[in-house]
């Protein structure tokens, strides 16, 4: 699907298809060209007319290409991780967005449904925007990473609630729900991290070249959320990190209580067992085996030597 968006200064937005590209080519204006689809030879020749690098067209085309942003002659070129859905625990499903971004258009291509395209799409202040592709481009970054920090400090209480259900009655469940959400961390602090060099670069380049304070103002805006991002990311990450190992160190040390427990038993009972498998043997000749009293003494001494091993393990704190 192709759409386009056409402003011109006092004058309605026009929303359409491909039909309002003759019409900015004909009559100016700023112009905004969403595909949302893959790239095939309607889109690649579409791309080609607006003066494309066919290097750029190629990483848009790939699947899971790396952010990155390439300045060209007439254009710049974005490559974004996007948001397609957003969950509760941290679930996000990514979305690859790229922008050309030129004096007077915006071309975006993603090939599913976009969160921040949808809700750029039905602003009312779209035109505005669109005046300074650039702007809009920012904003349509800075509205994804706005959902993905609005995840992340809605999993901080979570997070919260993790920590303390983990110290205070560790479970197998417990551990899964964290061994998951480490596992969404990583990936999206993968992402961050693109991002913070992506908001580096563009701060570097365009902030530079350009005489416009708002746009120095969106820059900086997009930098600080993207910094954020990675530092609040990389935080949670550690944090989960740190909840595992500490699960782990506790079952272990629960584990050691219980063999130093049944080792204290199996110590008290060896010699116990060692004295009554002597006198069990089936000897005709066996000293004290003829004396009257021979079992209670007997008796007596693996009593006496139970307790005292029991004493001498208590003085130890061995249990």
């Amino acid at each position: 699907m192709i759409r386009t968006c056409l402003y011109t200064v006092n004058q309605p937005m026009q929303f359409g298809e491909q039909e309002l590209l003759q019409t900015w080519r004909d009559s100016g204006g700023f112009l905004w060209l969403d595909i949302q689809q893959s790239l095939d030879a309607e889109s690649n020749a579409l791309l080609a007319s607006f003066g494309c690098h066919p290097l750029a067209i190629k990483d848009v085309a790939r699947e899971r290409h790396p952010p990155k942003f390439e300045v060209f002659n007439e254009h710049s070129f974005i490559i974004f991780r996007g948001i397609e859905r957003i969950e509760e625990n941290l679930i996000v499903a990514p979305l690859q967005l790229s922008f050309f971004v030129g004096d007077n258009y915006l071309i975006t291509i993603h090939p599913g449904v976009s969160l921040s395209i949808e809700h750029h799409r039905q602003l009312q202040d779209i035109g505005e925007l669109l005046v300074a592709p650039k702007h809009l481009a920012l904003s349509i970054m800075h509205y994804s990473c706005g959902r993905y920090l609005e995840s992340l400090l809605a999993y901080d209480a979570e997070l919260a609630d993790l920590e303390e259900a983990m110290l205070q009655h560790g479970s197998d469940d417990l551990l899964k729900d964290l061994v998951r959400d480490r596992s969404q961390l990583r990936k999206m602090r993968r992402t961050f991290i693109y991002h913070s060099r992506l908001a580096e670069e563009l701060v570097e380049y365009w902030d530079a070249e350009n005489q416009d304070d708002e746009l120095s103002h969106r820059l900086r805006d997009f930098y600080d959320r993207c910094e954020r991002l990675d530092t609040l990311s990389a935080q949670h990450y550690e944090i989960c990190g740190d909840l595992v190992d500490g699960y782990f160190s506790l079952s272990a040390h629960q584990l050691n209580n219980t063999m130093r427990i049944l080792t204290v038993i199996t110590a008290i009972f060896v010699p116990l067992s060692f004295l009554a498998g002597l006198y069990g043997m089936n000897f005709e000749y066996i000293p004290e085996l003829q004396m009257p009293n021979g079992y209670f003494i007997l008796l007596t001494v693996m009593g006496l030597l139970a307790t005292a091993m029991v004493v001498v393990f208590k003085k130890k704190r061995w249990f």
